[in-house]
């Protein structure tokens, strides 16, 4: 199992601008091929939406396409609650990480999963062993 964050989703909607696109589709191909589940928290469609909403030119029809292309990728989505929450604050909190961020990770730990990330100071800062940089992915 393997658990993707918002910048390495936004690789497979916006890869055209973005760098490490080859790695990101190398996990996306493992989900679709069945080899490798990818559980994402609900988060990361807020997060995305996010992007390509404020750091993007998309248009509303573009946006409106790329969240749709996203949804039909199958992704399993895990919701977050109140536990969750509070774990990713006092890990944030312990790592100086955003909660947002510590989120992916929590999930991750739940289901004994790795974590990619594009976010290498998270991945530094952590020094979690199932948090990888999305250049660790051979393609």
């Amino acid at each position: 199992m393997i658990v993707v964050d918002a910048s390495v989703a936004f690789k497979w909607i916006k890869s055209r601008h973005e760098t490490q696109v080859g790695e990101a589709y190398k996990l996306l191909e493992l989900h679709l091929n069945k080899e490798q589940k990818i559980i994402i928290p609900n988060l990361l469609l807020i997060e995305v939406a996010n992007a390509l909403t404020t750091k993007s030119r998309a248009s509303a029809k573009a946006i409106k396409i790329d969240l749709k292309k996203l949804s039909s990728l199958n992704l399993q989505i895990e919701s977050l609650g109140e536990q969750d929450i509070l774990r990713a604050s006092l890990l944030a909190k312990k790592y100086k990480t955003s909660v947002y961020d510590m989120l992916y990770a929590v999930v991750a730990k739940e289901h004994g999963a790795l974590l990619y990330t594009a976010d290498a100071n998270f991945v530094r800062k952590t020094s979690f062993k199932f948090a990888k940089h999305l250049s660790e992915v051979k393609v």
